[in-house]
């Protein structure tokens, strides 16, 4: 006999004996009776259905069944409930604290939940939840349906798909045994924030699970459009566009891969990543497996609505909140800023932001900066660095050095460390400076350094104290100050930099060694923008001149130093004594310029209306204005005079007069140098003390050596016996030291030139005139002309002639050619070797030839008296007599036949 059958015999003597006492028991009127069946501990079976229960009533007309504390075993289903109602047709129903466990490892819990035999399904349509603790995967949804092998499971009307990473919520999901994949459907939202379940029970709706703890930073949320979740591989899948929320950035594509057993993901597919109000387009995201680390790759692109960002990548660390900028990282402003460098780093945690670049580059319209290395915390508003910077604004002011603390929002600065704070014109080097905004109080208690920008000025101090507000600045101690190579030192600088004035106490010592000049003053007074005052009395030595003024002032304007009060110099060395009326000069080319110049040596002395001394580059001296220099018994004058102090070369730009040892020399432009001698000269008027002179276009060489005279030349040596003219194209001068004066030696022209004497003149394409011997030789087809005036005249042919200055005697060499023409027109020609022509006589010899109008003569020599009219022949005289010919006809026609001719011996 089987349980099931005991348990009706039971159930049947319970139902006669109640039966009996309700129709017998009572003379009442009884109703309809209601015909049932109630098992304790019941077991019930049938086909696939299982029950077990504490207490089990059957309904015998109604055919059906109610159970308390059951539990249900359908085809390999365990279920279980506080209620259990088994209907006509053996679908089951289970209410409250339901419990179910399917084969393939879900977990059911719910409040009310209805099994169909027919279609073998499981259903509710109040809140449930399944758990499957192998997948990893728990599901919740206000209207349940699956199989009983929970092969495939619909949610509906709200479900959420819970794992250990996140939870999904959507309007329905679709569980699929097979390919263990869950796919949602309709405003599909994650999130990790859901909390604990709760009692099943008492839920109304699993939408309003409530918020639990997360983990700051770690928070998880986004929305859907389509989401299947693979329980094998624990992946999340989303198509067709997602927008996520991990912690404090923003995940956006078109596709999501998301693991939720080892938290990695990669989003793919029109992708965007978003940081606070940043919002970058990049190429994809990934995270990798048990990694703390988001990597973005690019190129980035993107921004805020006032920053823009360009950079290779970028990644974010979820555990310590850095988000870091990666590679050629570029950022502009709507304001003009534009920043460059190769890291940007910047923690969420701290407030915190590391900027990191060979070099970093920021500019803006009014500030720039040049840094390796930037941090800076967003709370305190601290900008620091230990790495080399440079930093300026438009206005040339700034800070450069290689540590900082620097606060944005006081405006407050320290470095312990060496810094130059910059200004347009200036630099403060130092270090252990502290600077107070609130105050306006900048103190560096350390030895410093200020420089200008061309670091041609120089201030070294002690200590210096600066007070913004008030412009006060005081350097207590001495004081060191280098303008351009001069060296000043005092003792307490104070300045205003409002009023722009300040003092330098004194005395003052100063010295340029490179200029060889050194000093002192009272005091220096400073006027910035306009002048610095050395107070005198101001007594300067320049190498072994001394100077003495009341007062100098330097002059920014003009960058001028002005002495508007006498100046008088001496040089005990040289035995020297000068002033000046006034001057000026200027450091930056060492100029000098003065009026009413005059200056006294022994041996020279030099004036002018104006004077310009240039020390430096082509040192030179000018003298401007009824200009005069001499040395010793030679001189210089003119309306200019430039002399250089390192050739000792005199120029003179205009007419000038130039004396030197016995020469007097006139000219345009002139340039003389009395220790080497050397000259040149244009349209050049030489004359000397006695008597010579010579003219050219121009003049160059050595006055003690040679002159070379070009263009025009002409020139006159004064002899008792006749001044000597003579002129050409050029001619050299050569000069020779007699008794300590130097005096003109000799003249050659090789050009075609003249020699004029009284009556007499030589033309020839070369000539030399020495004034020593009194000679004048000349060659290459010289021709020699004496005029005798109504007497008649000479003309002289050789290869070359020698002529006599104090002397009436020409020697001729080679193809002696000897023409005489008397008062009447009658000519002698003589031809020879060689001969000598005087006033009176012309004797040749060798080869001789003598021919007149009525013969000629030939013999070993001839000599013919011009005066007397006679000729005299001596060695193989041969003589031919003509008829109707003249001494010139004859001579060329020596061939003619009618002649007469005579021998003598």
């Amino acid at each position: 006999m089987t349980k099931k059958k005991i348990a009706y015999i039971g159930a049947g003597i319970v139902a006669l004996v109640l039966g009996y006492f309700n129709y017998f028991g009572s003379d009442k009127e009884t109703g309809d009776i209601r015909k049932l069946v109630e098992t304790i501990n019941a077991v019930y079976e049938s086909d696939d259905l299982r029950i077990e229960a504490e207490k089990q009533v059957d309904y015998i007309d109604e055919k059906e069944s109610k159970f308390e504390k059951a539990k249900a075993f359908i085809k390999g289903m365990f279920l279980s409930g506080d209620n259990a109602f088994l209907d006509k047709d053996k679908n089951l129903t289970l209410d409250s604290n339901i419990l179910g466990k399917s084969a393939n490892g879900w977990e059911i819990k719910a409040s009310q939940l209805k099994y169909n035999k027919e279609t073998e399904e499981l259903e509710s349509t109040k809140p449930m939840y399944a758990k499957n603790e192998e997948k990893g995967i728990e599901v919740l949804a206000n209207k349940f349906k699956t199989t009983v092998s929970m092969d495939n499971i619909t949610l509906e009307d709200g479900v959420v798909i819970k794992n250990k990473l996140f939870s999904i919520v959507a309007d329905k999901a679709n569980y699929n045994n097979e390919a263990k994949t869950i796919t949602l459907e309709g405003n599909i939202a994650l999130s990790n924030k859901i909390g604990e379940i709760g009692d099943i029970n008492t839920l109304t709706d699993v939408r309003n699970l409530q918020v639990g703890e997360v983990e700051k930073g770690k928070e998880m949320s986004g929305t859907f459009s389509k989401v299947y979740f693979n329980l094998n591989e624990r992946n999340l899948y989303a198509t067709d566009g997602f927008d996520m929320k991990y912690g404090e950035i923003g995940l956006k594509g078109r596709d999501i891969v998301l693991n939720e057993a080892d938290q990695s993901f990669k989003v793919t597919g029109d992708v965007k990543f978003t940081y606070q109000d940043y919002v970058f387009n990049v190429n994809y995201i990934e995270k990798e497996a048990n990694s703390d680390t988001i990597n973005v790759y690019g190129q980035i692109k993107g921004g805020n609505p006032e920053y823009s960002v360009l950079a290779d990548k970028a990644e974010y660390n979820i555990n310590d909140k850095k988000f870091k900028i990666l590679g050629n990282v570029v950022v502009t402003s709507t304001k003009g800023e534009n920043l460059k460098a190769d890291t940007f780093v910047y923690s969420s945690e701290t407030k915190e932001a590391d900027i990191y670049g060979n070099k970093i580059l920021y500019t803006s319209p009014t500030n720039n900066l040049e840094a390796e290395y930037i941090h800076y915390n967003s709370e305190t508003k601290d900008v620091t660095t230990d790495k080399p910077f440079d930093s300026w604004n438009d206005k040339g002011e700034g800070i450069k050095g290689t540590s900082i603390v620097y606060n944005l929002g006081t405006k407050d600065f320290y470095s312990k460390e060496e810094i130059t704070v910059k200004s347009k014109d200036y630099g403060l080097t130092t270090k252990n400076v502290t600077y107070k905004e609130e105050t306006g109080i900048l103190s560096a208690p350390e030895p410093y350094v200020i420089k200008s920008k061309d670091e041609s000025s120089v201030i070294n101090g002690n200590s210096i104290t600066y007070n913004k507000k008030t412009g006060e600045l005081t350097s207590p101690g001495d004081i060191v100050m280098n303008n351009k190579g001069t060296i000043m030192k005092g003792h307490d600088l104070v300045f205003n930099n409002i009023t722009g004035v300040g003092k330098l106490q004194g005395p003052i010592p100063f010295e340029n060694k490179e200029d060889k000049m050194s000093g002192t003053a009272k005091e220096i007074i400073i006027k910035r923008g306009e002048y610095v005052d050395l107070m005198g009395p101001v007594r300067v030595k320049q190498d072994t001149t001394n100077m003495v003024v009341d007062k100098a002032r330097y002059s920014y304007k003009d960058e001028l130093v002005h002495v508007n009060t006498p100046v008088k110099f001496d040089d005990p060395v040289r035995s020297m004594v000068g002033s000046v009326s006034s001057a000026t000069y200027s450091p930056k080319d060492g100029i000098l310029r003065g009026s009413d110049f005059n200056m006294r040596e022994p041996n020279r002395t030099a004036k002018a209306q104006n004077v310009v001394i240039y020390n430096k580059e082509n040192r030179r001296l000018e003298l401007v204005g009824n200009a005069y220099l001499s040395s010793g018994a030679d001189s210089i004058s003119g309306p200019k005079i430039v002399y250089y102090l390192d050739t000792k070369d005199a120029e003179t730009p205009t007419n000038s007069v130039i004396k030197y040892d016995q020469y007097t020399i006139k000219s345009s432009y002139g340039k003389v140098n009395k220790e080497s001698g050397e000259i040149f000269v244009k349209n050049a008027d030489v004359k000397s003390v006695d008597g010579n002179e010579f003219y050219s276009n121009q003049a160059k060489g050595n006055i003690n050596d040679v002159v070379h005279f070009t263009g025009n030349v002409k020139g006159k040596s004064k002899q008792k016996e006749g001044d000597v003219y003579f002129s050409g194209d050029k001619a050299d001068l050569y000069m020779a030291k007699i008794d300590d004066k130097y005096q003109a030696k000799k003249v050659i022209v090789n050009t075609k030139s003249t020699f004029t004497q009284l009556n007499r003149k030589i033309v020839s394409n070369y000539m030399e005139l020495d004034l020593i011997k009194k000679e004048v030789y000349a060659k290459d087809k010289p021709v020699l002309t004496i005029d005798d005036g109504p007497k008649g005249n000479t003309l002289v042919k050789a290869d070359d002639v020698t002529g006599y200055i104090d002397q009436d005697l020409i020697k001729l060499n080679k193809n002696v050619y000897v023409k005489n023409v008397n008062e009447k027109k009658e000519e002698v020609v003589l031809t020879a070797d060689r001969g000598a022509v005087t006033k009176k006589m012309a004797d040749v010899y060798d080869r001789v030839k003598v021919v007149t109008k009525d013969s000629v003569t030939t013999a070993n020599e001839g000599h013919y008296d011009m005066e007397n009219r006679k000729i005299r022949a001596k060695g193989n005289v041969h003589v031919e007599y003509q008829t109707d010919k003249s001494a010139g006809n004859v001579f060329d026609n020596m061939t003619s036949t009618n002649t007469k001719k005579t021998t003598k011996k």
